[in-house]
């Protein structure tokens, strides 16, 4: 079983197995192989005749090994895609054509070298206890499309800036994460950006990030935070007032400022308990780089007023939820008090 980074360098290199079974709930590693396994194997005159791709969802698996079974025209190879593969787990779908998977290991049992197979699976886990789902992954590669954490991720991210002729420091790695909570796809985005920025040449740092990509949600939430805590309450309702013209909803500011406050609580208690930061990021169910925010900012806020400023939240959200307060000013009446209460 390879590695999403294996894999792809050895596509790359053009290093091809006949059967490829890819499975997760990261969408970008899915596609991102997909379509590399169709650049590499196949020439682009080649495809309209060689690529072939079927949602299971929709046709039996019997079709596609009928189509996996054709010649190839044009060039030396096929590449089938069999998409939504669901009958490799427990799955019970209604509505799911009647898959014939004896066929389908007879079929890999006589797979021509030259032809790959692609099967996609949009789940986080496979049925070990079929048999098909042993013979695929005896037949060839099996990828597991997690999300990418902690350094899988930063190499990633530095494989995507190479891949554009320039580099990033360890800053602009970290302002990067922060502002993309850790989404590939807009990761992918905004290393583009800035690459253009340099005209694909030299180096990417963390004033080029701040200048070019745009805050998260949950980032400005931490800016925030970190404003009301150094007692810069006019910036702190600045910072409020871009959220509510960027079309966001004091409700939803007034959660997630809820469940910073939270995660900062247990980010302290984990602290005094001699957490390190990877088992801190593993508790809290977030990356590892926010989990790193957390821990430095519980440190220096008493756990005393982060439970008080939680106290306030929680009274402000209720008055707001039921009419008693107007949602606007409630929110901005208590980004105003936070600084009092956490320095007391």
């Amino acid at each position: 079983m390879g590695t999403y980074m294996q894999v792809k360098n050895d596509i790359k290199a053009e290093k091809f197995t006949s059967v490829y079974l890819i499975y997760g709930t990261e969408r970008y590693i899915i596609d991102d192989l997909v379509k590399h396994i169709g650049t590499y194997a196949l020439r682009e005159e080649e495809r309209a005749f060689n690529l072939s791709q079927l949602d299971m969802r929709e046709v039996p698996v019997q079709e596609g090994i009928e189509e996996a079974e054709t010649a190839a025209f044009f060039g030396p190879r096929r590449v089938i895609i069999l998409h939504h593969a669901r009958f490799l787990t427990g799955a019970k779908d209604k509505d799911m054509p009647a898959h014939d998977v004896k066929r389908m290991e007879r079929f890999l049992a006589e797979l021509p070298p030259e032809h790959i197979v692609i099967i996609t699976v949009e789940a986080e886990k496979l049925d070990e206890r079929k048999k098909i789902v042993k013979k695929l992954k005896a037949a060839g590669e099996t990828v597991e499309a997690a999300p990418l954490k902690g350094e899988g991720l930063k190499e990633w991210i530095t494989g995507q800036a190479h891949d554009r002729g320039v580099t990033l420091t360890a800053g602009a790695i970290e302002e990067l994460l922060g502002r993309s909570n850790s989404d590939l796809l807009t990761l992918e985005k905004e290393i583009e950006k800035c690459a253009q920025y340099l005209n694909h040449s030299g180096a990417i740092d963390e004033d080029i990030v701040d200048a070019l990509v745009p805050r998260s949600l949950e980032d400005n939430i931490f800016q925030l935070i970190d404003a009301v805590s150094d007692k810069q309450t006019a910036y702190a309702l600045q910072v409020f007032d871009d959220l509510l013209r960027n079309g966001e909803e004091p409700i939803k500011i007034i959660t997630l400022l809820g469940r910073q406050f939270r995660m900062m609580g247990l980010a302290a208690e984990m602290e005094r308990r001699g957490y390190s930061q990877q088992k801190m990021a593993g508790q809290l169910g977030v990356p590892p780089f926010v989990a790193k925010r957390l821990r430095q900012k519980a440190k220096y806020t008493k756990g005393d007023s982060i439970a008080r400023a939680l106290s306030y939240i929680a009274e402000t959200d209720y008055k707001m939820k039921q009419g008693m307060m107007e949602k606007k000013s409630g929110v901005a009446l208590l980004i105003a008090r936070l600084p009092h209460i956490l320095s007391t």
